[in-house]
């Protein structure tokens, strides 16, 4: 599978950035530079397929229609929007998370406090569903789930944390910006109300090419502040005086979109679905297998069952300098954390690469 990327040679970082597919800078000279080449103003219909073709592709991947998928630049921007197109809590006006959230998480929850939500963390194991059950209390009215936590790679209980916000009538919100491309996602099976996610880890889109989902009841109620005219039932109406939502997840699109880095992901999906994500997810597991297999459980951060984790190989070693000292001689690329060293694999990632760090480690 490595012949279909640029992979830099030790490369343990797809957590980070994916590796850039061989065909996306021709794709993107063709679908997008040799149109604004030629057509100018007039390649905005082709732009415009460009994010359709977007939606409904990646809506194979996770399980979704393309209706309820919105094209998104940064996660960070699109749970903004989502959170300010709810109504102002009042009975409930909690949002449940994890201190192990992705940091951008915090601080978007933190200036929604101006609008009466409070934080609430829960101090125990992510993984363990009562820790969860158990801070549910009668006030929370949202709930924020990271599928693959990005220091541990932990996995949280979705789809039971999902059917416990159904049930209580509580909103869910799932990231699965660590898990879309790396393992199963399936949004149709966890029926989240909302879920956010990026292209530019895992999936292999580059930065830019993030998505919004919302499931058909978040469409129906929620009213985004954060809209453009992309987010009008008909954009092209141009009556100032008409504001109507669309339809669909695209009401929290906004205003003029960026087609270049969605025509890039068009490229990354024509791989996933030459080479199956089935086949890349078993092929990360296995990698996963055999570098848990060279460690004790002494060092060992990220779970050691692939049920239980994400695509990242975690460890943390009681001193850290001697291996932060070889990692850097052998450039053995990966990155360091509180928690430990973050080696993650994927499917370009070659068995001579696991061999080198096996033997570093």
């Amino acid at each position: 599978m490595r012949e279909h990327f640029h992979v830099p040679d030790n490369y343990f970082l797809s957590h980070s950035v994916g590796c850039l597919p061989k065909t996306a800078p021709d794709r993107l000279g063709r679908d997008y530079l040799e149109q604004w080449k030629t057509h100018g103003g007039d390649a905005w219909p082709g732009w415009l397929d460009v994010l359709d073709t977007f939606r409904a592709r990646l809506g194979g991947l996770l399980g979704s229609p393309a209706r309820n998928l919105c094209p998104q630049t940064n996660i960070s921007s699109g749970l903004t929007k989502l959170l300010y197109s709810l109504p102002a809590p009042s009975t409930r006006p909690t949002i449940l998370c994890s201190p192990e959230d992705f940091p951008t998480t915090g601080f978007v929850f933190k200036q929604a406090e101006r609008m009466g939500f409070r934080v609430k963390f829960i101090q125990s194991d992510v993984a363990d569903l009562d820790a969860w059950t158990e801070a549910f209390d009668d006030s929370v009215g949202l709930i924020h789930i990271t599928h693959a936590f990005s220091n541990t790679s932990k996995l949280a209980p979705v789809a039971e944390l999902c059917a416990l916000a159904r049930a209580r009538g509580a909103i869910s919100v799932v990231d699965i910006a660590q898990s879309a491309g790396a393992i199963p996602v399936d949004l149709d099976l966890w029926q989240p109300d909302f879920a956010l996610g990026t292209g530019v880890k895992f999936l292999c889109f580059g930065p830019g090419a993030c998505f919004l989902y919302a499931s058909d009841e978040m469409i129906e109620t929620c009213a985004p502040v954060d809209v453009g005219w992309f987010s009008h039932e008909q954009p092209f109406e141009m009556d100032i005086h008409s504001f109507r939502y669309a339809d669909s997840a695209m009401r929290f699109f906004g205003g003029t979109p960026s087609p270049a880095p969605f025509v890039l992901a068009t490229a990354a999906l024509d791989l996933w679905e030459k080479l199956g994500s089935e086949r890349v997810q078993a092929r990360i597991q296995s990698h996963l297998d055999r570098l848990c297999a060279a460690v004790s459980d002494e060092i060992l951060v990220s779970p050691r069952t692939s049920g239980a984790r994400g695509a990242a190989f975690v460890i943390n070693p009681p001193d850290r300098d001697p291996l932060r000292e070889v990692l850097a001689t052998q450039n053995i690329r990966c990155d360091e954390r509180k928690e430990g060293f973050r080696f993650s694999v994927h499917a370009y990632t070659d068995e001579r690469e696991i061999d080198g760090l096996i033997g570093v480690l």
